[in-house]
């Protein structure tokens, strides 16, 4: 009605920065953080919980007080990056700055928490890390554990489960979300998930022919369980689907078998990467796609160059422009030729 206020500023909804001040306990910003960062994987969530919740269980300890959104400044964080590495190692101390300093972004993209604007952690550096030996299988230690793993009580499984490794370079959280209806077999094509991807997309890898004939025999012959298209495609002996955890205690068992002291299931994905380029399976790019990576330089930490033996039987630089030259059409390779005006003989 005219003359009186219909919207007061007391019942105004309080803002979400007015809720939430640098006094705000740390930990009850994480859920509506994580929530904001949709486009993280669940693996990467976790991750990330878990490095904010040390981090605010160590501030509490040292200040001795409960952490506080204000607790999340440069002196402290790197007190805590310290703390972390000299307990932990190193990568442990960049994973949880990654996560910290994503944090402080969100808080001061929203003006809970910030100087001038900016994030509190802008000038915080990252802590290094030496990069590890990144090792793919040699032949015929990748012989001898595709030969192992086919034998055992679920060795049909176990077998097609590593040709599949082998063969499309997947990661394991990547392989266990497969569906039967992920695999095309007249396309030679599996289908990954953007719920199981680190990426967070989907994409479709192709499948090398050995690979497909082992997922083939597998499905038809040896595979356990309900066979409805979005059933599991990977199941254990129960006929439930396999869990990550599973696929982790095969490769204990594989590393019994085979002698490869250091095997793991990631291991494979470092193999397949090596041997698509040592076989001119496709462009870089094509790796980048197939791999499931966003950029380029995972490229160049998975992929090992070739021996030298196989560098040096690779075909010559100069391959390409001797093959455009056979291409030519006769009549382009023949020298020009011109008619005599005197005597009518060719004259080249």
């Amino acid at each position: 009605m005219p003359g009186h206020r219909t919207f007061t500023a007391a019942s105004r909804p309080m803002r979400w920065a007015d809720m939430r001040d640098e006094h705000t306990s740390l930990l009850e910003v994480i859920d509506s953080f994580l929530v904001h960062r949709h486009d993280l994987s669940p693996a990467t969530v976790a991750n990330y919980r878990l490095a904010i919740r040390s981090f605010a269980d160590w501030t509490t300890e040292t200040i001795g007080r409960p952490a506080e959104v204000g607790d999340l400044e440069a002196g402290t964080v790197e007190a805590f990056l310290a703390h972390r590495r000299s307990t932990g190692s190193a990568q442990s101390a960049r994973s949880a700055w990654v996560a910290l300093r994503s944090l402080a972004r969100f808080l001061a993209e929203r003006r809970i928490h910030h100087e001038l604007g900016e994030s509190t952690l802008r000038m915080v550096r990252m802590p290094r890390v030496k990069d590890e030996v990144r090792r793919a299988l040699t032949d015929p230690e990748m012989w001898l554990l595709i030969e192992r793993a086919a034998q055992g009580e679920q060795g049909g499984r176990d077998a097609a489960l590593v040709w599949t490794l082998l063969g499309c370079g997947l990661r394991r959280e990547e392989l266990v979300g497969l569906r039967l209806v992920d695999l095309a077999a007249a396309e030679r094509r599996l289908h990954v998930r953007a719920l199981t991807s680190k990426s967070v997309h989907s994409r479709d890898v192709t499948v090398p022919i050995e690979t497909l004939k082992a997922l083939d025999a597998y499905v038809h012959d040896h595979r356990l369980g309900s066979a409805e298209p979005d059933d599991p495609l990977f199941t254990d002996r129960h006929g439930r689907a396999l869990t990550g955890n599973a696929v982790r205690k095969l490769f204990e068992r594989l590393k019994s078998r085979t002698g490869i002291r250091d095997l793991c299931a990631h291991m494979l994905r470092h193999t397949w990467a090596t041997n698509f380029h040592r076989s001119g399976s496709g462009s870089r790019f094509d790796m980048q796609v197939e791999g499931g990576w966003t950029t380029g330089r995972m490229v160049e930490r998975y992929c090992k160059a070739r021996p030298f033996e196989e560098r040096r039987k690779a075909p010559s630089p100069f391959t390409a422009s001797r093959a455009a030259q056979k291409e030519k059409r006769p009549a382009e390779k023949r020298p020009s030729q011109q008619r005599s005006g005197l005597d009518g003989n060719r004259a080249a």
